[in-house]
């Protein structure tokens, strides 16, 4: 096997590990990456025992070594701090969504509801309204007004409520190793 064979089969075997990881997770089937990810470690090196040509020298080794130590010493530092400064904004009170309801009772005794859905913004600042609901007898809803009540808080928090956000996460910090990494191995390359 030559070496750019080699490398079209790490890449086809790690594209497939993440699609069925990826899959598996969103089916709920857990037991698929306790056994796609260690059988993809065998196919790999099954796949590198077939090459014969010489993947890499010391020189190769030693770059990839010093690129990799400093990919890790900067991303550690700039991870934890970029962790608590994004935590620290996630979970401040002042940005979260608020909803504030009022309760009025009507001429003809019947109880209506106001509920306003608000963007938090920056102290001192007004809120910005998102969504407002009038339900106009609380006891007696129709169904167009459940409905509408539902719709509220199904659409209204949907911009809070990020389900591929992990996801995004992990292609940044991803991309971010990647291309400091390829900045550190070309560092080192021009360097020795």
């Amino acid at each position: 096997m030559k070496r750019i064979t080699y490398i079209l089969c790490i890449l086809l075997t790690s594209a497939l590990v993440a699609a069925m990881v990826g899959w598996s997770f969103a089916a709920g089937a857990l037991l698929v990456p306790v056994i796609a990810i260690p059988l993809g470690i065998l196919v790999i090196l099954a796949c590198r025992e077939q090459v014969a040509e010489i993947i890499s020298d010391e020189r190769t080794v030693r770059i990839r070594s010093k690129a990799a130590l400093k990919t890790i010493e900067v991303l550690l530092v700039l991870g934890v701090i970029g962790t608590v400064i994004f935590a620290s904004y996630a979970y401040s009170a002042p940005l979260a969504p608020t909803v504030t309801g009022k309760m009025t009772i009507n001429d003809d005794g019947t109880r209506s509801e106001t509920l306003t859905l608000s963007q938090g913004g920056i102290p001192g600042m007004p809120e910005e309204v998102v969504r407002t609901l009038t339900i106009r007898d609380v006891d007696s809803m129709n169904e167009t007004e459940a409905r509408a009540y539902g719709l509220f808080w199904q659409e209204g928090l949907r911009l809070y409520e990020e389900s591929a956000v992990i996801a995004r996460t992990l292609f940044c910090c991803l991309g971010a190793l990647l291309i400091t990494f390829g900045a550190f191995y070309l560092h080192y390359a021009g360097k020795y």
